[in-house]
């Protein structure tokens, strides 16, 4: 009877723990999917010079923005900032994680609890109010 009773507490004790490790796990993988998206925009920015509008090989804003969406699954809020400097301009992209959960559905952060900001390398020549198709 001993065992039996060992045997099942240890049972309920590493059920936990191991759904704990499956949602770190999906935690991690849909972060590290968001991470790619962000890196995605900012290449993209950096690629056409902060100027989607005269882009050959994207076109628009809403074009990258699809890409994403079809590329890595990420259907979260995309928002765009952009610091002028002395040289130039500095763009962040900032999207937000959206958790999925078993039984309770999405779980939406809208940016505030968790959120992936990637930010660009100074674009030269060209400041904030510049820049065409992107803010």
């Amino acid at each position: 009877m001993r065992e039996a009773i060992g045997g099942s507490l240890l049972l309920y004790m590493l059920i936990p723990i191991i759904f704990l490790f499956v949602a770190f796990v999906a935690f991690i993988m849909n972060y590290a999917s968001i991470y790619r998206a962000g890196n995605y925009i900012i290449t993209e920015i950096e690629t056409c010079d902060a100027n989607f509008d005269d882009c050959r090989h994207i076109g628009s804003k809403d074009a990258v923005e699809s890409n994403v969406r079809k590329k890595y699954g990420y259907d979260g809020p995309i928002t765009y900032s952009c610091t002028d400097n002395d040289k130039g301009s500095v763009y962040r992209v900032s999207l937000g994680i959206t958790i999925e959960l078993p039984l309770v559905g999405k779980v939406p952060s809208n940016g505030n609890l968790f959120s992936i900001v990637s930010e660009s390398k100074t674009i030269y020549n060209v400041s904030c109010g510049k820049s065409k198709g992107i803010l």
